[in-house]
């Protein structure tokens, strides 16, 4: 397979695990810790549950971009033709910049802004790491 496919198809698969994996983990952490009800067409809704949510959900979240950044750095590391670590790297960057449209459609506290924002980076990294790379 052309090298230039296959990287391009590492990081489609990578980013496509990460991204299952951050919904299963939040699935699982909205069951334990049930959001409260909200208007979702309300912003300012939003913005009161926001600053309801416990801190053990938003580490559920966390854990959710961690797992995925991981599975995802894994897995495009792992299929990389070469330059495996820039390939789970590619799938850090694009989760980060997934990650700060979220954080800027949304309030969240100024911790979350760091540990979500540094997890994509050290997520993919040691995913990529663990692959080999």
């Amino acid at each position: 397979m052309n090298p230039v496919v296959r990287g391009m198809l590492a990081v489609i698969g990578g980013i496509l695990i990460a991204f299952v994996l951050i919904v299963v983990v939040q699935t699982i952490g909205t069951r334990i810790y049930p959001p409260p009800p909200m208007d979702r067409a309300n912003i300012d809704s939003i913005k009161a549950v926001m600053a309801q949510i416990p801190l053990a959900s938003l580490l559920f979240v966390v854990l959710s971009y961690a797992a995925g950044s991981v599975a995802g750095g894994w897995v495009a590391a792992r299929f990389a033709p070469r330059d495996k670590m820039a390939h789970a790297m590619t799938v850090g960057g694009l989760l980060f910049l997934l990650g700060i449209v979220n954080l800027m459609s949304l309030p969240h506290p100024t911790w979350f802004w760091v540990a979500s924002s540094a997890t994509y980076w050290l997520g993919a990294w040691s995913g990529a790491r663990a692959a080999g790379a």
